[in-house]
């Protein structure tokens, strides 16, 4: 069960605005409270990021093991809030979480129709593992992804303490 059941919410709110569209698009279902279920599930073992502006959750990312990878089920930024300090302050968190694990790699699943991620992806340097017509599942080995000009720009700015909007 979910500990923090205002954090739930707030992810599914999030989510409603950001992977509705996405996820209908590319032909699945996507509704509030199966979603909200699903999330409690998936969120007993795993690792929740979540970044807070003026008492609204504007960010967040959510992993957990498996086998030799980290999955990312959840990875969104409100919008409003896109900008390289907000993705600098998740990203840091996120492999934060992730330093002192047996896992070599990270994982991530994505709709074609979410032309944003799949540009992100893309821009990190992931590489695609499989792929059918509605998504694409992506890899990166951490070690490499830490080095990645991106990555090292996001710590740089976590490290002058760069906040947006705080």
């Amino acid at each position: 069960m979910v500990r923090d059941t205002a954090l739930l919410d707030a992810i599914v709110d999030l989510d409603m605005l950001l992977l509705k569209e996405h996820t209908e698009a590319a032909g699945d279902r996507f509704e509030r409270e199966s979603h909200r279920q699903a999330l409690a599930q998936r969120f007993d073992c795993a690792e929740i990021i979540d970044i807070w502006r003026d008492d609204e959750l504007i960010a967040y990312s959510y992993i957990w093991p498996k086998d030799d990878r980290w999955f990312v089920g959840g990875f969104a930024i409100r919008p409003d809030h896109r900008n390289a300090a907000i993705m600098s302050e998740l990203l840091m968190q996120l492999l934060e979480r992730t330093n002192a694990s047996p896992q070599v790699h990270v994982e991530s699943h994505v709709y074609k129709a979410n032309r944003l991620s799949m540009d992100f992806h893309q821009k990190l340097g992931f590489e695609i593992i499989r792929e059918n017509e509605k998504g694409v599942a992506f890899v990166h080995r951490l070690d490499v992804l830490r080095q990645h000009p991106i990555v090292q720009r996001a710590a740089k700015r976590a490290d002058r303490g760069e906040k947006y909007g705080s």
